[in-house]
């Protein structure tokens, strides 16, 4: 082969090496939708793309056609970006299971070089779980609501149009109810009242359990009514709905209406999700407590305590909750090992949380 072709044919080889590696550079950017798509998971699937924008009302999602596509808020169950790093994934999939002090543990992993040249919307996620979680675990621990109130009401002023808004209205009124701060509290939920049904379902729900907490039965049953009878005929409302109606089988347990309240949980449980082990652990919790105000069914509560405490443990203060009661269950039942056991387990793994104090109260 002459000289002049065999040096044309390495040029041409080291320019098409050049070209895929740059088409390659470019494939892994974050337009590349093979190799670091977008993933919205819906209550119907998932949809892969690239999140375009979100707003507190909805995500768009440009798909792999180039079609934009808007989810509404009240359909999506977790977003995902293509380019984050498995830390934060896993982060907020503990956070989204219940498990926000392990999110916590695994957001400290991040590197700072692991987001050197990341995009704004996944700074803004970083920031979403840990002012999250920081949150939900003072209001698990009953640690001091002010610093987690600061986290979540600077990410409410910074990113009113994040799809994680509705949530973070939601915490901070919780945590400003935790602090004392009722009508502050009112005015964050008064915000997550301007969502969809779903989130105004919510907000209904999170005033009355404000009242709940406060020992003001008769009110709070008027907001978890108020709650159900939102008009609405979505699935998302719906799971909202049915945890009001736990709600409602509290008061009336403190109203005198135990077994009415009975049935209620029991409708509750057969209808929840059985993966769902939040929603079941707060069933169960609420199960014990209407069986405690009925004579002769200590058993049947302690059954329903037990189911949290061997079963639907992950979430703090569902877990809490019934290590609390099994301590005096346990005792009146004339197992005094057992009643110490929960105790130790209580003031151990959840020293600071408000069945602790309670415990040391000798509230019962």
């Amino acid at each position: 082969m002459p000289t002049s072709i065999r040096r044309g044919a390495i040029h041409a080889r080291r320019f098409f090496i050049l070209f895929m590696v740059l088409l390659v550079t470019l494939l892994v950017g974050r337009g590349a939708f093979a190799q670091t798509a977008d993933r919205v998971v819906t209550s119907a699937g998932t949809i892969s793309g690239r999140v375009a924008a979100t707003d507190a009302n909805e995500v768009q999602l440009e798909d792999r056609a180039g079609e934009m596509k808007k989810i509404a808020i009240d359909q999506i169950r977790e977003v995902q970006f293509g380019g984050e790093p498995a830390e934060l994934k896993s982060a907020r999939s503990m956070l989204l299971r219940g498990r926000a002090a392990d999110s916590l543990e695994e957001l400290a992993k991040i590197e700072p070089t692991d987001l050197d040249g990341a995009e704004q919307i996944l700074l803004d996620e970083v920031d979403y779980v840990r002012a999250a979680a920081t949150a939900r675990v003072a209001l698990a621990t009953g640690g001091d609501p002010r610093e987690a109130g600061k986290l979540v009401a600077d990410f409410v002023a910074k990113h009113p149009d994040s799809h994680h808004a509705y949530d973070m209205q939601e915490l901070l009124g919780d945590l400003l109810a935790r602090a004392g701060r009722v009508d502050n509290a009112l005015a964050a939920y008064g915000q997550l009242a301007k969502g969809p049904p779903a989130f105004k379902v919510r907000a209904a729900s999170a005033r009355a359990a404000m009242l709940l907490d406060q020992g003001k039965h008769a009110e709070a049953l008027r907001e978890f009514d108020a709650a159900v009878q939102i008009d609405s005929s979505d699935e998302a409302s719906a799971a909202q709905k049915r945890a009001a109606e736990l709600g409602r089988a509290r008061c009336l347990a403190q109203l005198g209406k135990p077994e009415e309240a009975v049935g209620l949980v029991q409708a509750v449980i057969q209808q929840a999700d059985p993966e769902d082990g939040e929603v079941l652990g707060r069933a169960y919790n609420a199960l014990g407590q209407a069986y405690r105000a009925v004579a002769g069914k200590e058993q049947d509560a302690l059954i329903a305590f037990l189911t949290v405490d061997l079963v639907y443990n992950k979430v703090p203060e569902n877990h809490a909750e019934a290590l609390y009661n099994l301590v005096d269950l346990w005792e009146k039942g004339a197992n005094p090992e057992r009643s110490r056991e929960a105790r130790a387990t209580l003031e151990s793994s959840y020293p600071g949380s408000q069945w602790a104090k309670k415990l040391v109260a000798g509230k019962t």
